[in-house]
């Protein structure tokens, strides 16, 4: 009887053990899962930044590892916008459709105290072992905030970026000529021309001028300043640059492309941050251009963009949807604060515009259209279901649209003049307090008296597409409402319609 008792016993103690081993492997399985993608993303043809960490701004870089899309971006770590510290660092994302998105927060590129912060920079991959770390090893480089110092520092990843680890025993590769001045956003690549690593750095000279700074470097650890990049019009701080080699896509001429972003926009109507490109060569990190600096996107939100080569003609740009004048004026009942455009493909034309020849969504929205015509000299009016859709617009010279969200929480007035080939827009949200993202702004328009326009709108942007011209604006907006309604006023006698494809 007592040996009956204790074989009970202990088959009662080994079924515990393993109730609860088999509970504890479920427990760590969720956790890992949750872990590896935190929140469902709101938007389904965009990436959304991580809203626990207070905002996500900078693009990173862009890889492509066995057939999927890993995008590093920059997300605030401390205490989201109001912290007195800017404890940034890295995190990254993963695609296989560039619409549908999983975030992998792992990336071990973050400051090592809470008095540096960990910024901007970029990846590339180290095929010849130039830096001693093995054959096709990931560099990645990024500006350090350093008791009011910006320094270049260095990591390596030997298993395609799974793990991190600090190179050059944890000093910097790269300083300023002087001590405090600008050095930051290093976006280095490997040039089969020179056979040399290229550095571009934002960077500001003795007589506080900003410009983008040229190095070149045989092992990525010691780099040598070889050129500036001077914008010839002020633009404001210049930074996030990026250099890139593409073929016209009509006479197949080799070119390089400099991109970089900009936080003032000199023109005839207003100033504004945005992304901006100059054609021209690199030789020997030598750069000379042969154009005047152009926007990439001609709205109010694409800032600090990474282009993914595809291809010899087609480059995949990522933009943040932010803008410094108002990102930090927005109110805490907007749970994304930093998110990402769509992303779009853009191709290099015969007279050195960047053009987009689409936006990438890949069958996010409904076969069913939902059409209305709108008469000369009269408005209509739509009502959508949803916050995500597609607006298709055929445009004859004067025409206003209106789109505002159910409650009135947001409002976003499209003012198109084809006859000046100029498109004003005037926003509105119950949740910015600053009041220049309520500014009227113009966008100078590619297009002819007749056009067609397509919106894609969501609940934090609007990305305005022009199919014919190859011309994007991309503005933010901030709404906690569910729909929309849409207003097109005809000022022409000629008939116009709408096309609406909500989101599946």
């Amino acid at each position: 009887m007592k040996q009956k008792k204790i074989k009970k016993l202990l088959i009662i103690i080994v079924m515990g053990m393993v109730l609860y081993t088999v509970g504890g492997l479920i427990f760590v399985n969720i956790k890992k899962s949750e872990n590896s993608n935190p929140e469902n993303l709101p938007q389904n043809w965009h990436l959304n930044g991580l809203s626990k960490n207070g905002l996500s701004n900078d693009t990173q870089s862009i890889l492509k590892i066995d057939g999927k899309y890993e995008l590093f971006y920059l997300v605030d770590t401390g205490k989201g916008l109001k912290s007195n510290q800017k404890r940034t660092r890295w995190t990254r994302a993963i695609s296989s459709d560039l619409t549908t998105f999983k975030t992998v927060d792992n990336v071990d590129i973050q400051p090592n105290s809470l008095k540096e912060s960990v910024a901007t920079g970029s990846i590339v991959k180290d095929e010849d072992n130039r830096a001693g770390y093995g054959e096709n090893s990931l560099l990645a480089y990024a500006t350090k905030y350093i008791k009011g110092n910006q320094w270049i520092y260095m990591w390596y990843s030997v298993d395609r970026g799974e793990k991190w680890y600090v190179a050059n025993n944890g000093k910097p590769v790269a300083k300023p000529y002087k001590k405090g001045k600008d050095f930051r956003d290093p976006n280095v690549i490997y040039d089969p021309d020179s056979r040399k690593l290229i550095m571009t750095v934002a960077e500001m000279d003795d007589s506080e001028h900003s410009k983008i700074g040229f190095y070149t470097s045989e092992d990525g650890i010691k780099w040598k300043y070889t050129d500036s990049f001077y914008s010839p019009r002020d633009l404001g701080v210049m930074e996030v640059p990026e250099v890139q080699q593409i073929y016209k896509k009509d006479t197949h001429q080799k070119k390089w492309i400099l991109f970089f972003s900009a936080n003032g926009f000199a023109d005839d109507f207003q100033k504004s941050t945005g992304s901006y490109y100059v054609v021209g060569q690199l030789k020997n990190g030598y750069f000379k251009t042969e154009s005047n600096p152009e926007r990439v996107d001609y709205g109010t939100d694409y800032y600090a963009a990474h282009n993914y080569k595809e291809n010899n003609r087609q480059l995949l740009g990522l933009g943040w949807m932010g803008n410094w004048n108002y990102i930090t004026h927005i109110s805490d009942n907007i749970k994304y604060k930093g998110n990402y455009s769509a992303f779009r493909k853009f191709f290099l034309s015969s007279d050195n515009k960047i053009k987009t020849s689409s936006v990438i969504t890949n069958g996010v929205f409904k076969t069913r259209k939902n059409s209305v015509t709108v008469e000369g000299h009269s408005n209509s009016k739509f009502i959508t279901s949803k916050n995500a859709y597609k607006m298709s617009v055929f445009l004859n010279g004067e025409q206003k649209i209106n789109i505002e969200s159910s409650s009135g929480d947001s409002n976003i007035d499209f003012h198109f003049n084809n006859f000046n080939k100029e498109l004003t827009v005037r926003r509105k949200s119950d949740y910015v307090t600053e009041d220049s993202y309520s500014d009227y702004y113009r966008v100078k328009l590619w297009g002819k008296w007749s056009e067609k326009v397509i919106f894609y709108v969501d609940k934090y942007s609007v990305e305005v597409y022009w199919p014919n011209t190859g011309q994007i604006a991309t503005f933010a907006r901030y709404t906690n409402d569910g729909k929309d309604q849409i207003v097109f006023n005809n000022l022409e006698n000629k008939n116009s319609y709408i096309v609406v494809q909500e989101m599946k």
